[in-house]
Order: C-alpha cells, then sequence, then structure tokens
C-alpha cells in the first residue's frame, strides 16, 4: 500500500517545492520587470511633456517676436500720422486757414 503511493506522493511534493520555488524567485524578477516597465513609462512621459513644453516655448518666442514687430510697426505709423498732421498745420497755415 505505501509502495502505491510513495510514487504519486514523491510527484506531489516535488510538484508542490518545484511550484513554490518558482513563484519565490519568480515574484522577485516580476517586481523588477514591472520597475522597470514602470520607469520607462515615466520616461516616456517625461520626454512628451518635455517636448510639449519646448514646443510652447518655441511658440511663446514666435509670438512675443510677432507682437514685437506688430508694436514697432504701430509705432512707426504713429510717427507718420503725427508728421502728416504735422505738414498739413503747416499747410493750413500758408493758406491762411489756421486753426
Amino acid at each position: 500500500m505505501i509502495e502505491i503511493l510513495k510514487e504519486p506522493l514523491t510527484l506531489l511534493i516535488t510538484t508542490l517545492i518545484t511550484g513554490f520555488g518558482g513563484w519565490f524567485f519568480g515574484r522577485k524578477k516580476l517586481k523588477a520587470e514591472t520597475e522597470a516597465s514602470q520607469i520607462e513609462n515615466a520616461e516616456k512621459l517625461l520626454d512628451f511633456y518635455k517636448n510639449l513644453a519646448d514646443d510652447l516655448g518655441k511658440r511663446l518666442e514666435n509670438a512675443i517676436r510677432e507682437f514685437n514687430d506688430a508694436k514697432k510697426i504701430i509705432t512707426e505709423l504713429e510717427e507718420k500720422v503725427e508728421n502728416l498732421t504735422n505738414e498739413l498745420k503747416k499747410y493750413k497755415q500758408l493758406n491762411g486757414k489756421v486753426n
């Protein structure tokens, strides 16, 4: 009777020990793989936000440049209007139409 149960019990114990050993040592590997995956995902996310920030910085610089150009044009146009107004006053004075 013992001989009949010896082989299945040995097989069962061996399977249990192998399974436990695989789980015990595999959990460290699984944990390391999970952490590596999380680090990789964090790096990808960091690159995404870095590229987004760089793009926004470039857009801001471009908008500031365009604003400064427009401001310069407005200043030039204001000066031209002032010069033309002064010139118009001179012509009115010459024609006797002083205001």
